[in-house]
């Protein structure tokens, strides 16, 4: 070492600068690859990692404001599944669905003259793991006075014997203007497992 020392120490002054400033050129340079610029990828992905928790955070934040909301339209969801589950009925409880759609004339003074299901679709509406959704329709066509159709409509409704209407028509009674005839084609939903 001492050697080395001697030997810089008979250099020209230029080169002694030249030779630190080299030295600390290469210090720098090693410095800079070996230590620095991992340290400086690991701070760069803690900050993308920093970035992502903020935008987690913002939308925790956001979404716990909105939590009744969100219970709210689950219960909607539920209600909903709920009332559609109930219009959905067997095969085998095609007369059970005739009876109620009878009594219920009978109950608000509508008079059936023919009650009539049509075969099934052949082809399924939809299928999964409960089975195979059919539609059937029901015609229906009765006599009766215009308030008793509305109660009893209302309340085919309300008890979900029919999934939708397919065809509605009332036409005057020329014998009786307080009595109108209906003829109505509902659609049932049957389940075929």
């Amino acid at each position: 070492m001492k050697q080395f020392l001697d030997k810089i120490n008979t250099l020209d002054a230029r080169y002694v600068y030249l030779l630190i400033a080299g030295t600390i050129l290469l210090f720098a340079t090693a410095d800079f690859c070996l230590i620095m610029r991992p340290q400086v990828s690991i701070l760069m992905a803690l900050d993308k990692k920093i970035a992502q928790s903020k935008a987690d955070i913002t939308t925790l934040q956001t979404n716990k404001q909105r939590l009744g909301q969100f219970q709210k339209q689950l219960d909607l969801a539920r209600e909903s599944m709920q009332d559609f589950n109930i219009m959905i009925h067997k095969k085998d409880e095609v007369p059970v669905v005739l009876k109620a759609i009878s009594t219920f004339a009978n109950e608000y003074g509508v008079k059936i003259d023919q009650l009539v299901p049509q075969p099934p679709e052949q082809k399924p509406l939809v299928q999964n793991e409960n089975g195979k959704y059919f539609s059937q329709v029901i015609f229906v066509r009765a006599n009766t006075g215009y308030h008793q159709l509305g109660r009893f409509l209302q309340r085919l409704e309300k008890e979900r014997i029919f999934w939708q209407m397919d065809s509605f028509a009332i036409s005057a009674d020329d014998q009786n203007p307080q009595m109108h005839k209906v003829k109505m084609q509902m659609k049932i939903l049957l389940l075929e497992k």
